[in-house]
């Protein structure tokens, strides 16, 4: 069973983001209360997600919870005792091999390192209080409590051993992220969020609180208030990823006059892109196909264009994909994002999606938005 399949089967029985109407996402939004704190952001967050998650998982995930919290929490208040204080560090930042959408005024101003990120997970005697509040939050929710403990856990490790007074992370989408910053502050520790991906009008983002939130643009700031983020957190800053200097990465052996980058895709789907990009060859013009590195089916790919159109992630760095094209094509991928803010020509597919690109202009999609250039127009 590979990545996708394991995927599919964990969303079993949920409503997907792009098939839930925005006016439910919307009227349930603003059936909650009015938050008081970043428990009760925290909270309300969690409920926003479970708008999602099938009534049968939920209940599965409570009864899992209930038994494990107990166990698990004197397991790490356990595991303390073995925890000895490391390097002192001013800022941590979450290691996921990301460093390509840090900005550089994060960089500049807090000189962060991920080379202690979650090393453990413990807990302090001190840390029971805070997670009596969780509980008291929520008692018929063990699965808030028991998830949020986890996040606490690998947090309270890390100031245990390095001491920071900046903490980084990649988290906005968690529930946990008004809830870490609950806890960071209760140790006089800033904490941060970067955005590292696309974002749409969903309200599994809805609530977050940091001290600093860096977002690509305006038009996210705006997103993020109507999902009632809290106000004033949000800061505009361009990561190295989304500002390509494409002339410093020219390489004719890699060009190409449009580029498809390709998500997951049926039969039916990659027939209908390969035919939507026949103008393209019709006048005279070079089409190399991107699959992703993890969603695509390759071996269906190779089924209906050659290997020179086909452009390997592991082979060509995005960066250099990017830049050696006139042309990116394609519908929700970040790519277009980065090509977007980097000067490249974006063509949204409105053909292949149709329905998917007419959901993408209900759930605020920036670059459906700002876009004008699609398929259909080249036919």
């Amino acid at each position: 069973m590979n990545y996708f399949k394991i995927l599919v089967f964990l969303q079993k029985g949920d409503r997907g983001d792009f098939d839930t109407p925005v006016e439910e996402q919307h009227d349930f939004l603003h059936t909650l209360p009015e938050p008081h704190n970043d428990i009760d952001r925290g909270y309300n967050q969690y409920l926003c997600q479970n708008f999602f998650v099938a009534k049968w998982k939920r209940l599965l995930f409570n009864i899992v919870s209930f038994p494990s919290f107990p166990a698990v929490a004197l397991y790490y208040l356990l595991k303390r005792m073995f925890v000895h204080k490391g390097d002192y560090v001013g800022a941590l930042i979450e290691n996921k091999g990301m460093e390509e959408v840090v900005p550089e005024v994060v960089r500049t101003k807090y000189a962060p390192t991920s080379k202690y990120w979650a090393e453990g997970a413990s807990l302090s005697i001190n840390d029971i209080s805070f997670l009596f509040k969780l509980i008291r939050k929520a008692p018929d929710q063990p699965f808030f409590a028991f998830k949020s403990m986890m996040n606490v856990a690998r947090y309270s490790d890390m100031i245990k051993r390095h001491k920071p007074r900046v903490m980084i992370q990649f988290g906005e989408f968690s529930f946990s992220s008004s809830i870490l910053t609950a806890y960071c502050h209760s140790h006089e520790i800033k904490h941060i969020d970067i955005m590292h991906g696309e974002k749409v009008y969903c309200i599994k983002d809805a609530f977050h609180h940091y001290d600093e939130c860096y977002v690509w643009s305006e038009f996210y700031i705006n997103l993020f208030l109507s999902l009632r983020a809290a106000p004033g957190q949000h800061i505009v800053a361009l990561p190295p990823s989304m500002q390509i200097m494409t002339e410093q990465h020219k390489n004719v052996q890699l060009y190409a006059d449009y580029k498809y980058y390709l998500e997951t895709y049926s039969e039916a789907q990659i027939q209908s892109i390969i035919l939507s990009m026949q103008f393209a060859k019709n006048l005279g013009n070079t089409v190399k196909y991107r699959p992703h590195p993890r969603y695509s089916d390759v071996a269906l790919l190779r089924k209906y264009v050659t290997e020179e159109e086909i452009e390997y992630p592991n082979e060509v760095p995005i960066v250099e994909s990017i830049s050696n094209t006139q042309n990116v094509v394609g519908l929700f991928t970040t790519v277009l994002a980065q090509a977007y803010y980097s000067g490249v020509n974006v063509i949204m597919d409105d053909m292949t999606y149709k329905q998917f690109y007419d959901n993408c202009l209900a759930l605020k999609y920036m670059l459906v938005e700002k876009v004008q250039d699609t398929l259909s127009k080249h036919q």
